[in-house]
C-alpha cells in the first residue's frame, strides 16, 4: 500500500484524493456517506476531492433519484492523466521556444555590458541548465570532472538531460579526467561528445564543470556546494575559449 500510494502522489494526487480513490475502488458504487464512513474524511472535504478526481477522470458520478453515487473508474484511466500531463508540457515548450528568444531580448547586455548570473540550488541549476540546453549555436566546449553535479544527482534527470541534449541535436567538444568508466561508451557517444583527456597534472585538482556556448561561460559547482554562474560576455567568451583551445591541444584524443 504504502508504495501504491507514492507512486500516485508522484503523479499529482494529493493525499485526500488517493485515499478517497483506493477506497472507492473496494466498491462497484459508493455514496459520500460511505467514503465518510470508511476514511473518517469530512464530507465537505470529501466533495472537493471527488470534484477534483472526476476532472481527472478516476471518478464517474451518477444521480440514482435523489442520490448520487461514485465509481472509481478502471486504474487503466492514470495512463490517461499522464498522457495528457504529457501533451500539456509538449505544448508549453513549443510556447517556450518563443517565449524565451523574446526574454532574451531583454535580458541582452547594454553597451556591451558584462551580465552576470548566479543560481542557488538544485532547481537553480536545473533553471541554467535549461539556458545551456537551449543554446543558439547547439554545440558546448565543456571541461569536466569525472565527478560532477550530473553523474552524482539524481537518474531520472540524467536521463532526462542526456535525452534533450540527443533531440536537440547537441554537439561538443569535451576535456574530461581519465575515468574506468570511458571504455564504456558507445561510438554514438564519443562521437557527440569528441571528448580528450586533460593533462594528468589537472588530474583531480577541480570540481565544477565549465561549458562554454553562444556567448556565455556556465560555471557549474558539485553537488555538495548546489551553485552555478552564467556569466554573458562575448569577451569573456572569447577569452575561455582562447584557454580551452589552448588545453585542448594539449590534452590527448580518448
Amino acid at each position: 500500500m504504502k508504495q501504491t500510494t507514492a507512486l500516485l502522489k508522484k503523479l499529482g494526487l494529493t493525499d485526500t484524493e488517493i485515499k478517497i480513490y483506493l477506497t472507492g475502488l473496494g466498491y462497484s458504487s459508493t455514496g459520500v456517506s460511505e467514503l465518510v464512513k470508511q476514511t473518517r474524511i469530512n464530507r465537505t472535504t470529501i466533495y472537493h476531492a471527488l470534484d477534483t478526481l472526476m476532472q481527472k477522470g478516476l471518478v464517474a458520478k451518477k444521480n440514482i433519484g435523489i442520490k448520487q453515487v461514485f465509481s472509481m473508474t478502471d486504474p487503466t484511466n492514470i495512463k490517461n492523466l499522464i498522457d495528457e500531463k504529457i501533451s500539456l508540457l509538449k505544448e508549453q515548450k513549443k510556447e517556450l521556444d518563443t517565449l524565451v528568444p523574446l526574454l532574451q531580448k531583454e535580458l541582452l547586455p547594454q553597451d556591451n555590458q558584462m551580465k552576470v548570473s548566479h543560481y542557488e540550488g538544485i532547481e537553480g541549476i536545473k533553471l541554467v541548465v535549461e539556458d545551456a540546453l537551449y543554446c543558439k549555436s547547439k554545440n558546448w566546449d565543456i571541461i569536466a570532472p569525472v565527478k560532477n553535479f550530473f553523474s552524482e544527482f539524481d537518474k531520472d534527470y540524467a536521463k532526462y538531460f542526456v535525452q534533450t541534449r540527443k533531440q536537440r541535436s547537441l554537439t561538443s567538444r569535451s576535456l574530461w579526467e581519465t575515468s574506468p568508466s570511458h571504455k564504456d561508451l558507445s561510438p554514438e557517444v564519443l562521437k557527440e561528445r569528441n571528448p580528450r583527456i586533460l593533462p594528468s597534472v589537472m588530474h583531480g585538482k577541480f570540481k565544477s564543470v565549465i561549458c562554454l556556448y553562444d556567448d556565455k561561460v556556465l560555471v557549474i559547482s558539485s553537488l555538495k556546494e548546489l551553485s552555478a554562474v552564467l556569466i554573458q560576455s562575448k569577451e569573456m567568451n572569447e577569452t575561455m575559449s582562447a584557454i580551452y583551445e589552448g588545453l585542448w591541444l594539449a590534452s590527448n584524443p580518448l
